[in-house]
């Protein structure tokens, strides 16, 4: 149950700080280089499916054994270096196969999804052991 509901308490943070992101920050800097590709809304299917495979990813691979440990600051290091490497994937594919995207893209995009990954991990698994230690 411990790991449902590090899950939930991950995803709100997530969720929450990403609305914030994408809007303050990715936005104004992809609208520079690629502002008529952008949709003026987003497409809800999508963004929901990688919500909770992003997370449930980050369950697997960072949170889970982190609570195991009972380690936040595992999770925060870890959620870190697993967020760095899905949105590197993400963008510096993008880099080497399309002709607009450019390095201040990539920059802020990774630096955001790595904080937002390990901040998020962290949050999950320090809020969950604090909810189930008392």
């Amino acid at each position: 149950m411990q790991i449902v509901t590090a899950y939930v308490i991950t995803a709100i943070v997530f969720f929450g700080l990403d609305l914030i992101g994408l809007r303050l920050i990715i936005r104004p800097v992809f609208a520079r280089h690629i502002n008529e590709l952008l949709l003026d809304g987003y497409r809800a299917v999508p963004a929901i499916i990688f919500y909770l495979f992003y997370i449930a990813g980050l369950m697997v691979f960072v949170s889970g054994p982190a609570l195991k440990a009972g380690a936040p600051m595992q999770a925060a290091l870890m959620g870190a270096f697993f967020g760095a490497l899905a949105y590197g994937t993400y963008e510096f594919t993008n880099y080497a196969t399309l002709k607009a995207w450019t390095p201040s893209m990539v920059a802020v995009d990774v630096v955001w999804g790595t904080f937002l990954t390990g901040f998020s991990a962290w949050a999950g698994v320090a809020a969950t052991r604090a909810i189930w230690s008392g």
